[in-house]
């Protein structure tokens, strides 16, 4: 088990914020050499956004950064100079993998286009994610994590019937996360079509597809207009994520026998087989009815109480855990999921670690993220053969 699964494989990120780096950290995560290309002027520009320990700003310890940026190698690269984008280029020939996440015009502007790229090197796969694609009316458009939710129809769906939508995981930017995770997936399908043709490509991403590949029941729901219609557009479970003694639980009853579950655990037995409340869409219509029945006993009952009796009961229903609570969650530490890193100006920093278990070529934390321009002598020298004069001559002339 020395290897992991992508070891071999080199990836140059280009990414910036979450969607691209996101995606390239999957891959490193799992083995692969990859390369983080930033900017000299300050680096990605995640490195300013925090946590930040103390709530002091420092771009070396931004919690977002020191996340996405895991078991890469920082370099430094002025891409907006000929020198810097001839460099580039000599490190493209020698990549497997390009992810950028920049709008669809940047990258040609550069001269550094999927066209002039694959002629430099015709296996390269250059994974090219966005807000709208690189193609159609809307390709140039600026968008936002809150746009890419309203037009992919997170936003429709979320909210309190009676209150204006809301957006979905607040400031999260839950778009860039579920983009970079099918980036990351498309890219390995592409990286393993050249392994049987030769034959790079080029793979994109829109943000906004991504959203709404995450829909497909109120997608199909819209090409049935016929069904018989809920009495709120925005689907709300009843019951749902309800107030108990010590915080929120979230109880869902699906089916008839989960529904006579719950009425037995909060001595409701007399609703059990009752036509009005045992379906999801009667329970709806009848809401306030059902959760002026539910409330005296949830609040009588702390969210751990009501956990180990929904399970004994076999009943979905879960604390809502706050952040402190996912942290010390006996499962996900009992599976290696919170990981502590030991990060050189951040110190130690509790972070989510393994999205998978794979046993022979596990995930593994190999180094921390870096620091702006950690590995310039070693890609500079190594794999492009630029001495240290050269590289005291580029640092000198801002290229990198």
């Amino acid at each position: 088990m020395s290897e992991q699964a992508l070891t071999g494989i080199r990836v140059l990120d280009v990414g910036h914020h979450i969607a691209g780096p996101y995606c390239a950290k999957l891959f490193a995560d799992f083995g692969a050499d990859v390369i983080k290309v930033e900017s000299p002027d300050g680096g990605d520009p995640s490195r300013k956004l925090g946590p930040f320990p103390h709530d002091e700003p420092n771009p070396e310890a931004s919690g977002y950064f020191l996340y996405l940026n895991n078991n890469k190698k920082s370099i430094t690269l002025n891409l907006k100079t000929d020198t810097g984008v001839k460099i580039f280029k000599e490190l493209v020939k020698k990549t497997d993998i390009l992810v950028e996440n920049f709008s669809p015009k940047v990258m040609p502007k550069l001269g550094l286009s999927y066209s002039k790229l694959k002629k430099i090197n015709p296996g390269l796969i250059m994974t090219s994610i966005s807000n709208f694609g690189q193609s159609g009316p809307y390709k140039d458009y600026k968008a936002t994590d809150i746009v890419i939710q309203a037009l992919g129809g997170w936003v429709w769906a979320r909210g309190a019937p009676d209150r204006e939508p809301v957006r979905g995981g607040g400031r999260l930017r839950l778009s860039e996360f579920v983009g970079g995770m099918y980036a990351a997936t498309a890219t390995m399908t592409a990286y393993f079509s050249r392994l049987a043709n030769g034959t790079g490509q080029q793979v994109d991403i829109s943000l906004l597809e991504a959203v709404t590949c995450m829909m497909p029941y109120p997608s199909a729901y819209a090409h049935f207009p016929n069904n018989a219609p809920y009495p709120h557009i925005r689907l709300i479970f009843t019951p749902g994520v309800e107030q108990c003694k010590d915080g929120y639980i979230g109880v869902n009853t699906l089916t008839g026998p989960q529904w006579e579950g719950i009425c037995q655990m909060m001595g409701m037995e007399d609703w059990a087989e009752n036509s009005d409340f045992r379906t999801l869409v009667g329970r709806l219509f009848r809401r306030q009815e059902v959760l002026e029945r539910m409330h005296p006993w949830l609040m009588g009952h702390t969210r751990d109480e009501i956990l180990e009796e929904g399970q004994a009961w076999r009943l979905p229903v879960a604390p809502v855990s706050t952040t402190e609570d996912i942290v010390n969650s006996p499962q996900l530490k009992a599976r290696g999921y919170i990981v502590e890193v030991d990060q050189p100006v951040a110190g130690k920093v509790t972070q989510p670690g393994p999205i998978l278990k794979m046993s022979e070529t596990p995930w593994k934390m190999k180094a921390p993220a870096p620091l702006l321009g950690q590995h310039n002598e070693e890609i500079y020298g190594k794999l492009l053969g630029y001495n240290k004069e050269d590289l005291v001559r580029l640092r000198q002339s801002d290229i990198i």
